[in-house]
């Protein structure tokens, strides 16, 4: 089997991430990088060391190589649906890092043209592809816990030093907490309230939310209460001026599971070592997981094996294309609950 031939845009840190990733990757293989920033593309290039003619210095020239099969966005949120419009216009294969869209209309648009085009597109959420989420599944399919009533998560961290020219403070690039990380768990709650009712996800029936909106216009923390069928009630709470615990807490009838770091697994992506706790009748069951892989490659991965058997959605519990369309329909709601417009949502 040829390998998948990966192009990225925008070498951000997330971009290196899942570069670092690509090189442990049986299906597939970095070979081009584009920036309008020369100094990036250079640093990016050498680094993974791309050869001179596939370093583009915009990022249609990219699009239009026929050597690149795939393409991973690694662009600020604002030019995401765009940019995976036009590679699915030029037959690329598409993961684009989440949020996919930053809003509901947009997604539809993006999933629309993947249709269309017949490529294959993925929203990145990585951690969808780490093994513990589909051990996650089974434990809750089991009933371990009996009927389950609560979901707590969060996912903040604090970025008051460098609040200056960062992206995330920047409303104009849809920054703030909840289309950067709040999105997550949003996302574990959606799938968890759905497996607890035999469905692989749902949405909340009702969302309540609060946010502190910072001087630059964006929310620098917020915190929804999602309600879901069967009284399912899910508490997230997201920040980039504050750090949170970071973990999963799911209440049952009968005990409680502990996903101790259900988001980014193992120290900048990997190896990884993380557990799963099973907490009932005063006893603790743990599940444990290690491994030297990266995080993004479980991702990327599995990615390239679905382009390669001529398939356009990854299989769940990856992000399929109802998913991410599901999940995004939450954090309009959220946005709208604390007051938090974007020019995009006009």
């Amino acid at each position: 089997m040829d390998k998948i031939r990966w192009g990225i845009i925008g070498p951000g840190s997330i971009a290196h991430n899942f570069a670092d990733a690509l090189k442990q990757l049986y299906s597939g293989e970095l070979i081009a990088i584009a920036s309008r920033t020369p100094n990036k593309l250079e640093e990016f290039g050498n680094k993974y060391q791309i050869k001179k003619e596939f370093r583009f210095n915009n990022y249609d020239a990219l699009l239009e190589n026929e050597n690149i099969d795939a393409v991973y966005i690694a662009t600020p949120h604002v030019f995401h649906a765009d940019l995976s419009i036009k590679a699915a216009g030029k037959g690329k294969h598409i993961i684009c890092e989440k949020p996919g869209a930053v809003n509901f209309v947009q997604a539809s648009k993006v999933i629309e043209k993947v249709k269309e085009a017949g490529v294959f597109y993925k929203e990145g959420f990585m951690y969808r592809c780490h093994p513990q989420i589909p051990a996650l599944i089974k434990i809750i399919k089991k009933n371990s816990i009996g009927n389950i009533k609560k979901i707590t998560s969060s996912f903040g961290f604090d970025m008051e030093n460098i609040i200056s020219d960062h992206r995330l403070f920047d409303k104009k690039l849809a920054g703030g907490a909840i289309l950067d990380v709040g999105l997550y768990p949003v996302s574990l709650s959606r799938i968890v309230a759905g497996v607890a009712i035999g469905k692989k996800f749902i949405n909340p029936i009702s969302i309540s939310a609060k946010a502190r909106i910072g001087h630059t216009g964006v929310d620098e923390i917020s915190s929804a209460k999602l309600e879901f069928e069967n009284d399912i009630i899910a508490e997230v709470s997201t920040a980039i001026m504050q750090n949170m615990d970071n973990n999963a807490i799911i209440e049952g009838e009968t005990g409680k599971i502990i996903i101790d770091d259900p988001w980014i697994p193992g120290r900048d992506g990997g190896p990884y070592n993380t557990k799963i706790r099973i907490i009932k009748n005063g006893t603790e069951e743990i599940e444990e997981f290690k491994g030297p892989e990266h995080l993004f490659f479980f991702e990327a991965e599995l990615a390239s094996q679905t382009i390669s058997k001529q398939r356009t959605e990854v299989p769940y519990p990856g992000m399929t294309w109802d998913d991410t369309l599901g999940n995004i329909k939450v954090l309009d709601m959220w946005r709208k609950e604390i007051g938090y417009h974007l020019d995009e949502d006009s």
